[in-house]
């Protein structure tokens, strides 16, 4: 299992590397990364012959992806030929589930090195590298749509993400490659834990491959529960083992499932209540799975907490693990990603929708600066803290002190986000639609009514996204929400400001100009419903923004300062609501004993509205937690391959509130 939290935050270390010309070979364990002879074919022969993919692949539905799982991702090697070979083979309508763990994960700069020697990969290895993940322990998803492929990248011990995988208790894996260094070598994946977790997660009939013949590993498969053979080994190598799963490996639950969903629907279309970040997410991520998403929304797509003109891609760091930092920079990577790739495909415009640079955020020097100063070297590609001088040198403006330039990211335009996501061919939007509410029908499905009581869309799914307004269903108004009043300031551009083209961050947030007005902000109001433009808090935005720039002169426009009034919510502990709705009732009920024994463990299963999900409390980074948050709500509806650690999805689920409660003896 994964849960580091308290433990000293840093980035993985990358390995150190001999190279035997353009192999490269681990200086620690002494072995080689593939076959000097002949890498490209070694990994053919081992893993996917080893596997029978080819034949295999042929048969794949559009119901759920073929999914295979890689113990050793190394040079990457294995996944791009895997790749490549499902992009000649790939049935119509076919998906694939790609799984790859590492736990010392090579830079981008030496994956390219090692595997441009093979022209036939250059299609998938170029668009790997453009989005190779920085080296921060979790798992980093990669979408390739156009490829009808899902690779999820795990930085990490073996044993612990799949210790983790496994306590969803769902059988996901067809294929397994079983890769690393010779046993002889190092421990790495050749561990019974390991072997356990592979039995665990396979479906089936699911197979396994691997180059090694050694008699620890064949008796380790052996007692997991594998079939294990032997064949001609690849080159040199007399053996290779390869085999299948004889029988299901259940191993003991370590933990109450009060965020696993029990009830995973099997559908076709989704409704989803609510058309800005949240929703336009949530129904993208819907959407990309195959599901038919009607968007309900009761005024225009992208108002409320996502009608600002511009916003800033946002993560914190700390000197130690803890679950809001954890979701927080998760979250921050895949956020990069998903707008980077829109931005790719054409769908926002550069300077009109999005600016890239990253952001940089003041910090005084303290206890946790330091410590951050001497291990983001690890990570250079993703953030580098810097002297104030520095920073003003980057952006042309003093700041008040030194702070944290995060590389990845940059600002961008709620509204055309929201356009972007929810023009997806699957997603019907209505707008305009009032007061909405949402019940289950006689047939089983969620209904959502206008206040006429006509019935505007039914499905077996639906998703809550309208933020505060969660509170007004009845399924979900126990949820500890908190609305939250922001206003920012539309600033001129001028001289000093136009030299601007990375955000700024202290107390409020600057970005660059876009049509020649800074978005500046925000005040903070927790539970104030009013919308009026206040002076007051045009001079709050502009003291954050002199104090954060002491040089930095702003004059009030003739007119006074103009800006918007939009209102975000947040939960009590500031992460976001994500996941299925339980059945708050039959939760008390079956979790009742916690409220004597909070460190029981009760294995039973979590009751839930089934196909009833939610998405809120994004507060002021809807733009960075959206992306993900959608990921994990989607996952938890269908019974899909989590994005994130088991904590992480426990730190977010709706039902963390309920089963605080029951253990401070209390119930909601």
């Amino acid at each position: 299992m994964i849960n580091p939290t308290q433990k000293p935050w840093r980035p993985l270390a990358a390995p150190a590397l001999n190279w035997q010309e353009d192999v490269p070979a681990a200086a620690t364990a002494g072995d080689i990364y593939f076959s000097t002879e002949n890498g490209l074919a070694e990994s053919d022969y081992i893993f996917l012959q080893g596997n029978q993919l080819r034949d295999r692949w042929s048969t794949v539905g559009v119901e759920q992806p073929f999914v295979i799982a890689e113990v050793g991702f190394g040079t990457g090697l294995n996944a791009c030929l895997t790749l490549a070979e499902w992009l000649k083979d790939r049935p119509e309508g076919g998906s694939l589930h790609y799984i790859a763990i590492e736990h010392a994960p090579l830079s981008p700069d030496d994956a390219e090195r090692a595997l441009t020697r093979w022209p036939e990969l250059a299609p998938i290895l170029s668009s790997l590298l453009a989005r190779w993940p920085d080296p921060i322990p979790g798992c980093h998803r990669r979408r390739f749509p156009e490829w009808g492929v899902t690779l999820d990248l795990w930085w990490g011990d073996a044993a612990e993400v799949l210790g983790d995988l496994a306590s969803h208790a769902k059988p996901w894996v067809d294929a397994w490659y079983l890769d690393g260094f010779a046993p002889s070598r190092e421990q790495g994946p050749w561990q019974q834990d390991v072997y356990d977790a592979m039995a665990a997660l396979s479906q089936p009939g699911a197979t396994f491959a691997t180059f090694t013949a050694a008699g620890a590993v064949r008796r380790g498969l052996n007692a997991a529960g594998f079939t294990v053979r032997k064949r001609r080994g690849y080159g040199t190598k007399r053996d290779a083992l390869y085999g299948h799963v004889r029988e299901a490996m259940n191993l003991p639950n370590s933990m109450t499932p009060w965020d696993i969903n029990p009830q995973p629907v099997r559908a076709r279309r989704a409704l989803i209540i609510g058309a800005g970040l949240a929703g336009a997410h949530a129904a993208y991520a819907l959407a990309t799975r195959g599901i038919e998403v009607t968007v309900l929304e009761a005024g225009s797509a992208a108002t409320g907490g996502s009608s600002n003109l511009q916003g800033v891609t946002y993560t914190r760091l700390s000197h130690q693990h803890n679950p809001l930092t954890d979701f927080s920079v998760a979250a921050f990577g895949l956020a990069a990603d998903c707008y980077q790739s829109m931005a790719a495909a054409g769908q926002l415009t550069e300077g009109e929708d999005f600016g890239a640079g990253g952001y940089i955020q003041l910090h005084d020097d303290d206890e946790t600066l330091e410590h951050l100063r001497q291990t983001l070297p690890l990570a250079p590609g993703f953030a580098r803290v810097m002297r104030a001088e520095d920073i003003a040198e980057l952006t042309g403006i003093t700041p008040r002190c030194g702070g944290i330039h995060y590389q990845r990211g940059g600002w961008l335009n709620p509204a055309a986000v929201c356009r972007a996501l929810l023009s997806h061919p699957r997603i019907t939007v209505k707008e305009q639609c009032g007061a909405l509410s949402i019940e289950r029908s006689a047939d089983g499905h969620w209904q959502s009514r206008d206040c006429e009581g006509e019935v505007l869309a039914s499905a077996p799914i639906a998703v809550l996204a309208t933020a505060h307004g969660v509170t007004h269903q009845t399924d979900t108004e126990w949820l500890p929400l908190n609305l939250i009043r922001g206003q920012t300031t539309h600033i001129p551009t001028n001289d000093a400001l136009a030299k601007l083209h990375v955000s700024l961050c202290d107390k409020g947030y600057l970005p660059p100009a876009r049509g020649g007005v800074h978005c500046a902000g925000s005040s903070f109001g927790p539970g104030d419903t009013d919308t009026d433009e206040r002076p007051e808090e045009h001079t709050h935005n502009i003291g954050m923004m002199k104090a954060a720039l002491p040089d930095l002169t702003l004059p009030e426009p003739s007119g006074g300062w103009r800006g918007h009034v939009a209102h975000r919510c947040n939960s009590n502990d500031y992460l976001p609501v994500a996941g299925v709705v339980p059945d708050l009732s039959a939760f008390n009920a079956a979790y009742d004993r916690l409220r004597h024994d909070r460190k029981r463990l009760i294995d039973a299963p979590c009751p839930t509205l089934n196909g009833l999900g939610v998405l809120t409390s994004l507060g002021s980074r809807g733009l960075s937690a959206a992306p993900l948050a959608a990921e994990v709500l989607a996952d938890q509806l269908l019974g899909g391959i989590p994005a994130v650690p088991r904590y992480l999805q426990r730190a977010i689920a709706p039902a963390r509130f309920a089963e605080r409660a029951l253990k401070r003896g209390e119930s909601l």
